[in-house]
């Protein structure tokens, strides 16, 4: 009889359980649902603070500054060359984006007249005048909704920069609070976890600064060498859409081979062999040479968590759909493959092999 008593209360005990969690995650997909956009820059601030206190211990341990001096050294190292190469290109990037954009307005005026008698041809004007049609509507919105925006964007801007300042500066704080609301003896390892989590998002971040530069130089240089119009404004696009992996790289290469068919097909063919050649050297030469401290994640689970996230969370979702990923992966492998399947073999699965 008792041990029949111990048995239901048991199963009242897994029961209330199984219900707290469900009940708790309900509650967290819908403050996750309602609050997007927020968390989305908070994570943004914390991919910039773990890297931006990693650069900071490197520099501390090879100089005799301590992590906070270094940090402001390097903060005041990007803003002063910012400033500079701004001043020394931004003229110039600002005149050939501004003739970018015209160069694509009459490019598509041009593919508008050249095929718009065929069939196919009036089936895509028309969507895109009904596309034109909708987005008239929707900019013709008061004048007070256009400044409030602007001015959200230039508070979420302000929000990210202190917020990122903060997390750089003292992360042991923020991360020994967050711990401290789980029971004790799960503090440690989930401390380490999250100390793996920072070294993931660092060098992830790292990766795609190196990939960014390498595609953008090497755009810039091939543009210019095939003679294309406009070289440095279609580089500096390439290089900051290369962020975004895999999408970014074919969104980069839309407005120059639309340029290029202005050209002639020999300029179209040249666009497309020299951004072919920046992804392959960047792919198969860069990569390679850095793997060792980059992150490794399988293409399909990135493409993925792009489209996914990107559903649910719209265009930031997109840019931060890869860190979240990582993170991710090391979450899951780190907490249920090692802690409840206490399968060894997926610690470190971000790691190159």
């Amino acid at each position: 009889m008792f041990g029949t008593a111990d048995r239901v209360t048991g199963s009242g005990t897994s029961t209330r359980s199984a219900i707290v969690w469900i009940g708790g995650l309900a509650v967290a997909g819908l403050v996750i649902w309602l609050l997007h956009d927020e968390l989305l820059l908070v994570f943004l601030a914390v991919l910039l603070a773990v890297s931006l206190r990693g650069a900071s211990d490197v520099v501390a341990k090879h100089s005799p500054l301590s992590p906070r001096w270094a940090m402001a050294m390097i903060m005041i190292l990007v803003l002063v060359a910012t400033i500079g190469f701004w001043m020394w290109v931004g003229p110039e990037l600002v005149r050939q984006g501004q003739d970018l954009v015209n160069a694509l307005t009459n490019e598509v005026g041009q593919l508008a007249s050249r095929y718009g008698q065929t069939q196919w041809g009036q089936t895509l004007i028309q969507k895109i005048k009904g596309s034109e049609s909708v987005a008239a509507r929707s900019l013709a919105a008061p004048a007070m909704t256009v400044a409030s925006s602007a001015i959200g964007a230039i508070a979420g801007l302000f929000v990210l920069i202190v917020t990122m300042i903060y997390f750089a500066g003292n992360p042991g704080l923020y991360l020994k609070g967050l711990v401290t609301l789980l029971p004790k003896e799960r503090r440690a390892r989930t401390h380490d976890v999250f100390d793996k989590v920072g070294h993931v998002l660092r060098w992830w971040f790292v990766g795609q600064l190196i990939d960014m530069a390498v595609v953008g130089v090497l755009t810039v240089v091939g543009l210019a060498l095939i003679g294309m119009p406009m070289p440095l404004a279609l580089g500096m696009l390439a290089a900051i859409l290369t962020f975004v992996p895999y999408f970014g790289a074919i969104l980069a290469a839309i407005p120059a081979l639309a340029i290029a068919l202005g050209q002639g097909l020999h300029m179209t063919i040249l666009t497309a062999v020299v951004f072919a050649i920046c992804h392959v050297v960047e792919g198969y030469v860069v990569s390679p040479l850095v793997q060792d401290r980059m992150v490794r994640l399988p293409p399909a689970l990135l493409i993925l968590s792009m489209t996914f996230i990107g559903s649910l969370f719209g265009p930031m979702g997109v840019i931060m759909a890869t860190p979240m990923a990582a993170a991710g992966l090391v979450l899951v492998s780190e907490f249920y493959v090692v802690d409840v399947l206490k399968d060894e073999s997926g610690r470190d699965v971000t790691a190159r092999k």
